[in-house]
């Protein structure tokens, strides 16, 4: 049996990005991360997945949760550099 640590870990994304998906989408973390597995195979998907990471960010700053907002900019830069926009979408 698979465990929640191994479907993130097969999912291409980190535990961060998948609870970000979770959060947005009001999922459990398992169903995130096969959301996100099936997100991460198109240019649209990977687009879908910066607005989700981005929308949070946007909702902590509006918040004034400064130490939610720092984590998660960080999800996106982080998210960012591994998977850089396509030309084409």
């Amino acid at each position: 049996m698979l465990s929640l640590d191994d479907c993130i870990a097969m999912s291409g994304l980190t535990e961060e990005e998948v609870a970000i998906i979770a959060e947005h989408e009001h999922l459990s973390m398992i169903v995130a991360a096969q959301l996100g597995h099936t997100l991460l195979k198109t240019p649209k998907g990977v687009f879908t997945l910066r607005g989700y990471i981005a929308d949070l960010l946007a909702q902590a700053k509006l918040a004034g949760k400064r130490d939610k907002a720092k984590r998660v900019d960080l999800v996106l830069t982080r998210f960012n550099a591994a998977h850089p926009l396509s030309r084409v979408l």
